[in-house]
């Protein structure tokens, strides 16, 4: 315990002192005694009020702050204080200047992550530059210099050639160069003047030279804010970062720049919008969206998070406030080769369209031509990996999704990979899932392009966030992520580390579903609901030490023995198959629509389905080094020998040391619209999954699909899928179009097809 906490402590020991005293005093008075006698509530009452005056008096220092602090800011700013605004802003802050930092920690949120996220944007961006001499940071509005002492915790203020603090409050200036005298640093100047019109001394002419601007909390303080933003717009180098940390509300309407850099939780509601504008009003602090859209009109978007400060009492008082980190306009933009374009999504996940018509007509020069004028307002443009595409977040068809369904990828790539020949010329067309088999394709084939293609935009996130990982971390914070499924320094990694190298859907996406890597990855999204109802199925039985001797059995007869004597028994037993048998488990918890469901149905009973997929898994490998779908359902996590590829030592080397991570590009779109936005003969190689499953026999959507499989495949190109029927429908329309169908593998009972067995059947077509 520290000597001040120690003395603390012995100081409030006077107040139980105090009040023997006041009992002392009661009984030698008799006529107080006899007052409180008749009147039991004055015993209370005096008790109280002696206890809680020297409770003040001994704890005065520690109170004295938050006293300030509500004396300054919902007192004194009621009336008229100053003639201009510098006068207005001394008024206000000179008598709590001293404890300024101690009271806004609460109150000021979101400033050391705004700061986390331009650290890790410098040092990710630190080969662009000159050399470190020409780093030059302004902090616009830094009053006590708290955010550039918080910032040599994430990128040390000696790397600076220069930084410029400006504020226009004295008090405030002073108790900045009062903390920088302490820290010794020669390189931090103060500059009590107006952000708008103020001199850099010692760097003359600095328009388009500086590296990192940063307003924390001051944008919404400033009166004629124009003249700021346009000066900073000159300012910022082409390469240069600019942040902010700041309150806001949202308009009536989406802002169109919602669809640039995502519209996660920023949209406030009516009594928000009304309530905080009115409050802050009060302090001259104006949050009109006004500010926020113009910033975003000037700059284009890096990333952006919008979040709620449950300040002083939680999930009642909800303030919001955003993170935004952007850059100017002129930035250079890393030309792709024609050759490695990705021809964008088309129809609905275009945010701008391009002048010429994407069309599946357009030759690869031609494409690449209407894809430049594309608007590079788009946060994507700006990204410095080239993974994700754009698309619209607020479109119904995403919006319905609020997580991913599968966690893990449910496929054997070890049969895929048997059976798909690749090249390292090959362009693949596949369907996300977790993003599994497509980094596998990668280890293996390094195929020129991997073209991932997922509706639910939380699927893509999912892969996004694996490959800025293999990018980003080292191997043993990888594998804790998604080999354990826990790490609790996530959130420290994503903002300091990862988030540079992440969209800003995805970063605003992975900062609100931190705690997803708190405890069990492999139990969150939709098919989590199926690993904890299997978790919970185990427990109930007894059979916990049952499965982890079966998940480490040494030999094949062993892991079969305990199979049949044990696990077997109880998974088919009444309850199971009512689950089974649920439309709503199959698709909430396995992912299984109704007319998937009816197709395995035609051939048999849920229960035979089942029997057929499960029986032949004991005998075909060992759950401990190779049969890493059932041991991670069973055991919640991946073992070091039991796991995909990319979560080896040496798969995770090749993704991370080679081009292999250069070739993904991730649409968030429906597969026919992507196959719509490819040219003629484009796609060698297609693996759809089990997807068409999913379409009715009665519809014509899904022969659209296939006409435009056909119109992207090259000639002898495959198209690949997976059935839970035996024999699909849709065979005859692949036939129709110019496909030779054949069978890959055909289920048997007792016999599996690959170390999953989850379908039926295995099937390719042959692009006539």
């Amino acid at each position: 315990m520290s000597k001040p906490t120690a003395l603390l402590m012995n100081r409030y020991l006077l107040v139980p002192f105090s009040l023997g005293l006041t009992q002392l005093a009661m009984n030698r008075s008799g006529l107080l005694k006899a007052f409180c006698a008749e009147h039991r509530w004055a015993t209370a009452l005096l008790f109280g009020f002696v206890g809680s005056i020297v409770s003040a008096m001994v704890g005065w220092k520690s109170l004295q702050a938050p006293l300030q602090f509500i004396y300054s800011c919902f007192l004194k700013p009621l009336g008229y204080h100053g003639h201009n605004q510098q006068d207005r802003l001394e008024s206000f802050y000179q008598d709590q200047a001293d404890v300024y930092d101690a009271t806004r920690g609460g109150l000021l949120r979101g400033r050391k992550t705004m700061l986390k996220l331009c650290a890790a944007q410098l040092k990710q961006q630190a080969s662009l530059l000159k050399n470190e001499e020409d780093l030059v940071w302004i902090d616009i509005g830094g009053g006590t210099g708290w955010n550039i002492e918080r910032m040599n915790s994430y990128y040390p203020i000696e790397k600076f050639h220069k930084v410029y603090l400006v504020d226009l409050t004295p008090s405030l200036c002073r108790i900045a160069r009062e903390r920088f005298q302490r820290r010794g640093w020669t390189n931090v100047v103060v500059l009590c003047e107006d952000a708008a019109n103020f001199d850099l001394p010692g760097l003359p002419d600095m328009n388009g030279k500086i590296g990192l601007i940063t307003m924390s909390y001051s944008l919404s303080m400033i009166d004629n804010f124009f003249p700021v933003i346009d000066r900073i717009e000159k300012l910022l180098s082409p390469h240069g970062i600019f942040g902010i940390a700041d309150f806001y509300v949202s308009g009536r309407s989406p802002s169109p720049a919602e669809k640039l850099s995502g519209s996660q939780n920023r949209q406030c509601s009516w009594f928000t919008r009304f309530f905080w504008q009115i409050w802050f009003d009060f302090d001259h602090i104006n949050l009109a969206p006004g500010r926020r859209d113009y910033v975003e009109y000037k700059f284009g978007t890096l990333k952006c998070l919008n979040a709620r400060n449950h300040f002083v009492v939680p999930y009642v008082v909800q303030i919001p406030y955003y993170i935004w980190l952007g850059c100017s306009h002129s930035r250079p933009i890393e030309e792709i080769p024609l050759e490695m374009d990705t021809p964008a999504s088309s129809g609905s996940s275009v945010i701008e369209s391009p002048t010429a018509s994407v069309s599946g007509q357009q030759t690869g020069a031609e494409l690449e031509k209407s894809l430049s004028v594309v608007s590079r307002s788009s946060s994507y443009k700006y990204q410095s990996n080239k993974w994700r595409l754009a698309y619209d977040p607020s479109l119904a068809c995403h919006t319905q999704f609020r997580s991913y369904i599968y966690a893990f990828t449910w496929e054997d790539p070890r049969v895929d990979l048997e059976h798909l020949d690749l090249t390292e010329s090959d362009t693949m067309f596949v369907i996300t899932s977790a993003g599994d088999n497509a980094l596998e394709y990668a280890i293996k084939a390094k195929p020129q392009r991997i073209h991932c293609i997922d509706m639910n935009p939380c699927q893509n996130h999912l892969l996004e966030l694996k490959l800025a990982g293999i990018t980003s971390l080292e191997f043993e914070d990888f594998w804790k992520m998604f080999g354990d499924g826990r790490h609790p320094q996530f959130e420290t990694l994503l903002h300091d580390i990862i988030s540079p190298h992440l969209s800003s859907q995805a970063l605003q996406y992975w900062s609100h579903n931190s705690d997803r890597f708190s405890h069990k990855f492999y139990k969150t999204g939709y098919s989590g609901l199926a690993v904890t109802l299997v978790e919970w199925w185990i427990k109930m039985q007894g059979l916990q030490q049952d499965v982890h001797n079966m998940c480490h059995a040494e030999t094949i007869e062993e892991q079969k023995r305990i199979w049949v004597e044990k696990i077997r028994p109880a998974i088919f037993s009444p309850m199971i198959r009512k689950v089974l048998n649920n439309p709503m488990f199959m698709w909430n918890a396995l992912g299984v629509p109704m007319n998937q469901m009816n197709m395995f149905l035609n051939d048999g009973t849920t229960q035979q389905y089942i029997e057929d997929t499960l029986e032949p898994i004991a005998s075909r490998s060992l759950f401990r080094n190779d049969q890493y779908f059932f041991y991670l359902c069973l055991m919640q996590k991946y073992a070091r020998e039991s796991c995909p590829s990319y979560l080896t030592k040496e798969g995770f080397k090749v993704l991370k040391e080679t081009t292999a991570t250069d070739a993904f590009r991730l649409h968030t779109d429906s597969i026919v619209n992507v196959l719509r936005s490819l040219p003629e003969n484009y796609l060698t190689r297609m693996i759809v999954m089990d997807h068409m499953d999913w379409f009715s026999p009665d519809g014509k959507d899904l022969e659209e699909e296939i006409i435009e499989m056909a119109r992207a495949t090259q000639k002898n190109g495959r198209v690949y899928w997976r059935s839970a029927g035996k024999y699909p429908w849709y065979n005859k329309i692949f036939e129709k179009h110019g496909f030779d169908v054949k069978p890959v593998s055909i289920r048997e009972s007792g016999h599996s097809i690959d170390r999953v067995n989850m379908y039926s059947s295995f099937w390719v077509a042959y692009k006539l």
